[in-house]
């Protein structure tokens, strides 16, 4: 998570009072919440005092327990901090552990995702719901409105840009990111034109694919994304990337991989914006 996304919650953290939720039989929450984007909207929603362990993609807030893996999550470890709900996407498991979390009494929330604006609206609601706190959760959609217009006025004021979302991971083909991903809306989020928009998910991309496709900006995470920062690095890693305009301006940027787990979220939005300001300079 870059300073500005750190910057953005504390701001919006700092315009509503902390407080503990309450559970329906009085006792206080203890949550654990797994994911980046579901942590995010719990501190931006003022529950932080809520929470007693993140997974280990969240690295906000500091100083908390870590549980693991969001997709191998062992519930002996939840267990011993003694939580009263498991809050996550639907990209957390494994199920066989959320059924022991459910058997031994512990509340499972399990977001539903999708790369929308609506569908983070609606895990606003919920998790605004069970903090017991609708207005904090209509302030916040009201900031994020703010936000996504300003990126739309930006977008039209752009040169619409091909580009090319990679998924980069050291021993494994390079992906590209289909139009029903995360990345994708990002880049329509920034006003670019996603080249592959008619595939789903992500798919291995062949060097002749990429020179074809000619790409005006290469955006690139993974695992290890920080080392992308460079794109020399990427060009060497991805050689036929030179032979497109993105390579030959050295128009490739590297994505915070958080920003695409579990959703659109708060860094979801920074990172398009950040998105929008390259693809202007290459208007």
């Amino acid at each position: 998570m870059g300073r500005r996304l750190a910057l953005a919650i504390t701001l919006l953290c700092s315009s509503l009072p902390p407080f503990s939720a309450v559970a329906a039989d009085g006792q206080q929450e203890r949550i654990v919440s797994i994911g980046p984007a579901t942590t995010e909207l719990i501190l931006a929603l003022g529950g932080e005092s809520s929470l007693i362990a993140t997974d280990v993609s969240s690295p906000l807030p500091k100083g908390l327990p870590k549980v693991g893996y969001h997709r191998a999550l062992a519930a002996e470890g939840i267990l011993s901090l003694s939580p009263t709900r498991l809050v996550g996407s639907d990209e957390m498991g494994p199920a066989p552990t959320l059924d022991q979390l459910r058997r031994s009494g512990v509340k499972v929330e399990v977001l539903a995702t999708a790369p929308t604006l609506a569908n983070l609206n609606q895990r606003i609601d919920t998790l605004a719901s069970l903090l017991g706190d609708k207005a904090a959760g209509d302030r916040l959609k009201a900031e994020i409105q703010a936000q996504t217009d300003q990126l739309a006025t930006q977008a039209k004021q752009n040169k619409p840009l091909k580009v090319a979302f990679l998924l980069l991971h050291k021993g494994q083909p390079t992906s590209i990111a289909g139009g029903d991903t995360t990345a994708s809306a990002l880049v329509s989020l920034a006003g670019g034109i996603n080249p592959v928009a008619e595939l789903r998910n992500y798919k291995p991309v062949s060097a002749e694919s990429l020179i074809e496709m000619q790409p005006d900006l290469v955006l690139v995470s993974g695992r290890d994304w920080q080392q992308y920062a460079d794109p020399a690095k990427v060009l060497a890693e991805v050689p036929a990337l030179a032979a497109t305009p993105a390579g030959k301006r050295n128009a490739i940027h590297a994505i915070d991989g958080h920003a695409l787990q579990g959703g659109l979220s708060l860094n979801s939005l920074q990172q398009a914006n950040q998105i929008a300001q390259w693809i202007k300079q290459g208007s």
